[in-house]
């Protein structure tokens, strides 16, 4: 198991090496993921190739509403529920469609000394911190990284304890006037 030393200079885990699966749900949300996977198929969601040997699903697809001051601004994002799909992230793609994302949902509270890195992702993004009912607590920029390894990249801490993290383009939340005390609404 690779650690990844916190700011403090402890050694943590990487993002994304639990096994259980999380059960997150935001207040607002409903349908059933039958149906996420219905439209998953519809809309010939892709993913990185998978290391043979490993079996992996695509991350499910969904509607994700950002609300802030009575305006709403919506997303398509890719749910990141396993320990493979977190591990992976955005890593190893060439784009990110426009209006579009990345959800990380934990199923416990996570402590600021989790972070995440951007190694092997191909542009910048911006990653907003999310509380158990879905708001945003503080929002991070993270630069592209492109070292040989994982370990000589830096390391992205919020200051907040989170539960969920939705990662897009660079600028994104600015450009649609998101910030800390929005609430993120996703519909499956």
């Amino acid at each position: 198991m690779r650690l990844r030393m916190d700011h403090a200079g402890r050694a943590r885990r990487r993002r994304g090496l639990r096994t259980r699966r999380p059960r997150v749900s935001f207040p607002g949300s409903t349908g059933s993921s039958a149906l996420a996977w219905l439209a998953l198929a519809a809309l010939g969601g892709c993913q990185a190739a998978t290391p043979p040997g490993t079996v992996s699903s695509p991350p499910e697809r969904a509607a994700a509403w950002i609300v802030q001051d009575g305006d709403s601004v919506s997303l398509v994002v890719e749910i990141a529920r396993t320990a493979t799909q977190q591990e992976r992230g955005l890593a190893g793609r060439g784009v990110l469609e426009s209006r579009s994302g990345m959800l990380f949902v934990f199923e416990e509270e996570r402590s600021p000394d989790d972070g995440f890195w951007m190694w092997g992702t191909a542009f910048p993004l911006d990653i907003a911190f999310l509380d158990g009912e879905g708001t945003i607590r503080q929002i991070l920029g993270m630069d592209t990284c492109d070292a040989a390894s994982p370990d000589d990249c830096p390391g992205y801490f919020p200051d907040v304890r989170y539960r969920s993290a939705l990662e897009t383009h660079r600028g994104w939340f600015e450009e649609n006037g998101i910030g800390v005390g929005a609430r993120v609404r996703v519909r499956r």
